[in-house]
């Protein structure tokens, strides 16, 4: 408003200024040639300020009259949107009513404020929409999944309506329907990230090893996921299927898909365990050994020292310990190798080197109760049983550490149930880590392959592998590589 004052007096200036420069000396004469009629009239003379000055007043008059015109023109639809922002924030107000009725979990009220934004609003989708959040919210998922449902009749709340479907499906367990509604969404639009997660989770919730791992391939190529992340899922699953195969009675396939797995993710102990059991059940207990130094090399894991002496039980001393020092110098400055070689130093009365290596792991932090067992294992070697009772005892308040004890003497090792792999997939596959399925279960416990039984003492010379096997015969058309 301000700047058409200032607009309106900078003309008023401008007048005044162009009267006084005019001056009223000036004149204007009209005269008629008409005889008669009104354009009959007698020669009149007017100054030149006078001119000027009526017709700033006759243009200001006809603004005047033509804004008055405006504004009565105008008037319907002026008084027509005041009520149309009116209802607007009356809508608006009650879309806030049913959401925060929805989340303080009050139904009546999210279903009452709901309906008004439906009346309110004039559009069904939007409704449908406010509806079904303020539904969820509540904990209604009945009537959530009905207004969801109601969207897949508008090609434009489709998608809306199939990502709610799925996610109240997979969230109440049922998951062929989450499959169903989010196979056809990602089918419609592979880049909906979505679409891409509950199908995959859907997937691996049902056990369905391989078609989930088609789903990852499109997910990465979509770029829902990372390559780092597709790896290592990929991989766990192609362990879980080859589990699933191995159960079934297929070891050529479970040995494919283990060894693949590898490929994808080297450092997957539990691959590693099921291709070398299954290496082992065909007699190429060397290729299995390969394989195992191999994923030791990657990443050290109880569990695989565990299978790679398993290759070859009962022999001697001497050649068990050639092989623990083989595997610890593949990897020799990883925690799992120290500690491997440690109890393996303990088991051969080796205290004091036992001892010269603990140490340092021992002043790192707060010791685990894993640790605090192997100092009292060294201390009563070493003669000294009250710093070995000291120990002992602050073992059992110490934090534990898992130690994967829990393996299975004649199996392949991890022994997962398909719930487990479940797991792995997100566990390992997310983030890398290899967490315990079992942990707290009171499943068979097996200690790990450092310190197994107790300490027996052979003659470094007494007896050779079983099947002939020494440490210095890895063919070379014997190694593998994963």
């Amino acid at each position: 408003m301000t700047k058409y004052i200032i607009i309106f007096l900078i003309l008023i200036a401008a007048l005044a200024g162009l009267m006084v420069y005019v001056g009223d000396d000036a004149t204007l004469t009209l005269t008629s040639s008409a005889l008669s009629g009104f354009l009959a009239f007698p020669r009149t003379e007017v100054t030149w300020q006078f001119v000027i000055l009526m017709s700033a007043a006759g243009l200001i008059a006809i603004i005047g009259v033509w804004s008055i015109f405006l504004w009565f023109w105008r008037l319907p639809r002026r008084l027509k949107s005041g009520v149309g922002m009116r209802r607007r924030n009356r809508a608006i107000d009650a879309m806030e009513d049913a959401l925060i009725a929805g989340a303080e979990g009050n139904v009546d009220k999210a279903r009452k404020a709901s309906a008004k934004v439906r009346e309110l609003t004039g559009s069904t989708d939007l409704g449908r929409i406010i509806s079904a959040t303020a539904a969820e919210a509540a904990g209604d998922q009945d009537e959530a999944m009905t207004h969801y449902t109601d969207m897949l009749e508008s090609l434009k709340t489709r998608p809306t309506g199939q990502r709610g479907i799925a996610q109240i499906k997979l969230a109440t367990g049922d998951i062929p329907g989450a499959i169903e509604a989010s196979r056809e969404a990602f089918n419609y639009n592979s880049r909906a990230r979505w679409a891409f997660d509950t199908l995959f989770k859907s997937l691996v919730a049902d056990f369905q090893w391989g078609e989930a791992r088609s789903v990852l391939d499109q997910g990465r190529s979509a770029r829902h996921v990372s390559s780092d992340v597709a790896k290592r899922r990929r991989a766990v699953l192609k362990a879980a299927e080859a589990d699933q195969a191995m159960d079934g009675g297929d070891r050529a396939l479970a040995l494919e898909l283990s060894r693949s797995a590898l490929k994808d993710a080297p450092d997957f102990a539990p691959a590693a365990a099921i291709a070398a059991y299954e290496f082992k059940h065909n007699g190429a207990q060397k290729k299995a050994a390969a394989l195992l130094e191999s994923a030791w090399a990657a990443g050290p894991h109880p569990a695989l020292s565990v299978a790679y002496l398993d290759l070859y039980p009962g022999e001697a001393v001497k050649t068990r310990r050639k092989r623990i020092e083989r595997l610890v110098e593949l990897a020799p400055d990883h925690r799992e190798s120290k500690l491997l070689l440690i109890e393996h130093q303990l088991k051969a009365d080796q205290a004091v080197e036992a001892w010269s290596s603990l140490s340092p792991i021992l002043e790192e932090g707060q010791p685990s109760a894993r640790l605090c067992l192997l100092a009292a294992e060294a201390e009563r070697q070493l003669g000294n049983a009250k710093d070995a009772r000291l120990w002992t005892d602050r073992a059992a308040t110490a934090p534990k550490e898992l130690t994967w004890s829990d393996l299975d003497p004649e199996g392949p090792g991890f022994n997962y149930q398909p719930q487990d792999w479940r797991r792995l997939v997100f566990t390992f596959g997310d983030k890398g880590v290899l967490i315990h399925p079992r942990s707290g279960r009171e499943d068979m416990m097996r200690r790990p392959a450092s310190v197994p039984d107790p300490i027996d003492h052979h003659d470094d010379n007494e007896g050779d592998a079983p099947d002939g096997d020494g440490l210095s015969d890895h063919d070379a058309d014997d190694e593998i590589s994963v």
